[in-house]
């Protein structure tokens, strides 16, 4: 293990432990057995440190649900169930650390930290949106805000019940609980009126989501320049009266060998 990723695993044990801001910069480097001079060869700062390994939970997390198996024969109800599991388990596996970032960081003062949160939020939402849309189809588009609001909310309550109150939650039986609420949800909207859905065009979506899109691509990619000129051809292709289909559709398949991208491109191909 090198340094840089053994001060990470150290620094999530002793933030999980006393709290990010109750732990210093010399503890964390004591706990690797260097000095603190040699903690910032690493990081910049104890800051920079914590945002790193938000973002490598993060990407854990989207990248395990993005690259799930699924064995011959499973529907999309069993798959959307096994995408659900995944990130109840990643998260209750990571309890104390997220439980730590819930306490110690409700409004950060910090700029950076503020903007990683909203880059991150923002990266769930479409995750969320494209699992949903993976299932129950472009027909809930109008209600997405809506379930995706139940679902998170579904799921944060139960995580959070199962931390404070020490409460054993089967993950099978949450899951099973959780999407039969969605179904039962999905089953009657033509009788519901969105609540959060804003009255926005297709184009207009679209637009947004090729912008996300290029913003990812941007923050997760080392050297983007060639995806982003990918993007921007699918873009005009898109845009096209006489489109090109099959540009189109390698153009997407291309985008999607990207881990890291993953999500935003499946959500994207959902308007295209």
């Amino acid at each position: 293990m090198d340094k840089r990723t053994e001060l990470m695993k150290q620094a999530v044990h002793l933030f999980s432990l006393k709290g990010f801001h109750q732990t210093s910069v010399q503890e964390v480097a004591q706990a690797v057995g260097i000095s603190k001079g040699a903690f910032y060869k690493h990081f910049d700062s104890k800051e920079n440190l914590f945002i790193e390994i938000l973002k490598q939970y993060h990407e854990e997390i989207t990248m395990a649900i993005s690259n799930s198996q699924h064995p011959p024969g499973s529907d999309h109800k069993d798959v959307f169930k096994e995408k659900l599991a995944i990130e109840i388990e990643r998260t209750l596996s990571n309890q104390d650390f997220f439980m730590m970032v819930f306490k110690d960081f409700p409004l950060s003062d910090s700029e950076k930290l503020k903007s990683l949160f909203m880059e991150l939020r923002q990266s769930t939402i479409t995750l969320h949106k494209t699992i949903l849309l993976d299932t129950y189809g472009t027909q809930i588009k109008p209600f997405l805000p809506d379930l995706v609001m139940v679902l998170e909310g579904l799921m944060q309550q139960y995580i959070i019940t199962s931390v404070i109150e020490k409460k054993h939650v089967p993950i099978s039986r949450l899951v099973n609980f959780i999407t039969a609420t969605i179904d039962a949800i999905v089953d009657n909207l033509e009788t519901m009126e969105p609540v959060l859905t804003e009255a926005r065009s297709p184009a207009a979506t679209m637009a947004e989501s090729f912008e996300l899109l290029a913003e990812k691509i941007k923050a997760s990619v080392p050297n983007p320049d060639k995806l982003l000129a990918s993007l921007d051809l699918l873009k005009e292709q898109v845009g096209k009266q006489e489109q090109e289909v099959f540009l189109i559709e390698a153009l997407l398949v291309y985008l999607k060998q990207y881990s890291s991208i993953k999500n935003e491109v499946a959500y994207l191909e959902n308007f295209i």
